[in-house]
């Protein structure tokens, strides 16, 4: 299950386990970067990774390529994104 909430200057998305074996995942996407958190029980405290947008959008993308090593070329303001070409492994 997830949720989806859209403030002024950026969109959160919470992101649960429904068979709550694991911490909820947080990410909170604005116009320069995503950080994505999880409730760590053994510190008591948020784990935390921050990353460019871009770096979001491949990440996310990579999910549904072959193996390889790819380069993404952002063509616009836009979002418009395309493979720039597969280097390979």
């Amino acid at each position: 299950m997830i949720t989806n909430e859209m403030e002024f200057d950026e969109t959160v998305t919470t992101v649960m386990d429904d068979l709550g074996m694991y911490e909820d995942i947080q990410i909170f996407i604005d116009d320069n970067e995503v950080y994505i958190r999880q409730y760590n029980e053994n510190i008591d405290k948020h784990d935390l990774v921050v990353m460019s947008s871009e770096m979001y959008y491949q990440m996310i993308k990579a999910m549904n390529l072959p193996e390889g090593m790819f380069q993404f070329a952002f063509t616009d303001n836009a979002g418009n994104v395309k493979i720039k070409k597969n280097i390979g492994m």
